[in-house]
């Protein structure tokens, strides 16, 4: 019976920090998003907008880079295949650990600036994931 209670411990006590890593990676996503938000504000330009669909491609494409970190997919296809009806621009970073961080190194590069500042760009979602103890971010936008 003990080892039981052990077990189920073990269980729960997983579930919950996997929990907390998930929460922290979505704070992290939204963050970086406010901080693109503050960016396009302080320019004279309208916040881009969350999107759900957006985030799904996001999402496609995090997991992606962990492969084979390129625009062009693994099957060589160029990126916005994903979902070619809403991507409109793409962001992709690795190793940075915080929304800071990211947002950061992209004003710092010209093509990354260039589509955080786009003034068509409406829509925005950015996705993270973790892959042997480093972050990848991909940042997608649409019209």
């Amino acid at each position: 019976m003990n080892k039981r209670i052990r077990s189920l411990v073990v269980v729960l006590f997983v579930t919950v920090m996997m929990s907390f890593t998930a929460f922290a990676q979505t704070n992290m996503e939204a963050e970086a998003l406010a901080k693109v938000n503050q960016i396009r504000i302080a320019n004279g330009l309208s916040e881009v907008k969350y999107s759900a669909a957006l985030e799904n491609a996001a999402s496609v494409r995090a997991e992606e880079i962990t492969y084979k970190f390129s625009h062009t997919r693994a099957n060589g296809s160029d990126w916005y295949t994903v979902n070619p009806d809403i991507m409109y621009g793409e962001n992709l970073a690795e190793g940075y650990n915080s929304a800071d961080e990211v947002v950061n190194a992209w004003m710092n590069s010209e093509s990354h600036r260039a589509n955080i500042l786009r003034s068509d760009f409406t829509t925005c979602s950015i996705s993270t994931t973790t892959k042997n103890g480093r972050t990848y971010w991909a940042q997608e936008f649409g019209i």
